[in-house]
């Protein structure tokens, strides 16, 4: 992971800002769960990379702990209104039972798909794009593989509330991937550009299985414009309900390469 992010900053240095003169500031999908609705200019490609950690101790001396390191999203504008989209994520997790561990690893089944846009902001109505994906399994012998192609969709949606402050949300859903049955999807993020380049967000997302109870979620973080199209971010949360995780905290960079 440290690799990663030395390499795109490494890149980042090098990249004369006269490239990005036509272009404004880097928009970004993380670090929080609310896809946003701006889509890559056409031409132009772009990496988001993070690691998170996610902690739950359910009951008493029974433990478990999930890395992603690296998660990584692949965004291309192939035209003016659309833009194609690819992840990935490599796992381990941990359980710890009485004091005895035992861990796996593994990757997660490989994202594709698209963001459409489908309204400009004007007046209350909120800028607003369709995301349309599926996840494919591609190896029989990882714990994180699904056993079935997955797929998903989200309207995603921002209204600017002032020069400083946007509310941004989702609503969607997944089907036949993690869970069996239909899973609902929803966020609603407040953000706030705080000081110079520095940004932040606090969160309210969840999952509504068809089949199993909710998993309700709180996070917040912080975002910080190194270049116009480099930047870096940090975030943590905690889980509401009783099926979420105790605790999880991330961090991540993202690069937007020229034409």
């Amino acid at each position: 992971m440290k690799a990663i992010l030395f390499t795109f900053l490494f890149c980042a240095i090098f990249i004369s800002q006269n490239l990005f003169s036509q272009v404004g500031d880097i928009s970004t999908d993380r670090p929080d769960q609310s896809e946003s609705p701006y889509l890559m200019d056409k031409g132009y490609f772009q990496t988001e990379a993070g690691i998170s950690s996610e902690n739950d101790e359910p009951v008493t001396d029974f433990k478990t702990s999930t890395l992603s390191a690296p998660s990584l999203l692949f965004r291309y504008g192939i035209a003016k209104n659309v833009e194609l989209r690819a992840g990935i994520e490599v796992l381990t997790s941990k359980t710890t039972i009485s004091g005895s561990s035992t861990s796996q690893s593994g990757m997660s089944p490989v994202m594709a798909g698209t963001k459409i846009k489908l309204f400009t902001e004007k007046g209350s109505m909120p800028e607003t794009a369709l995301l349309l994906s599926i996840t494919i399994p591609f190896k029989d012998n990882s714990v994180f593989q699904s056993d079935y192609i997955g797929t998903e969709f989200r309207f995603a949606m921002t209204n600017n509330l002032s020069k400083r402050f946007s509310l941004s949300y989702n609503i969607g859903g997944e089907f036949g991937a993690g869970a069996p049955g239909a899973t609902g999807i929803y966020t609603i993020a407040l953000g706030a550009g705080l000081v110079n380049k520095l940004s932040g967000f606090i969160e309210l997302y969840g999952f509504m299985p068809q089949k199993f109870s909710p998993d309700h979620r709180f996070d917040a973080g912080l975002t910080y414009l190194i270049l116009k199209n480099v930047q870096i971010d940090a975030s943590f949360g905690f889980g509401i309900s009783e099926r979420s995780p105790d605790f999880f905290v991330g961090g991540g960079v993202s690069l937007r390469l020229p034409k």
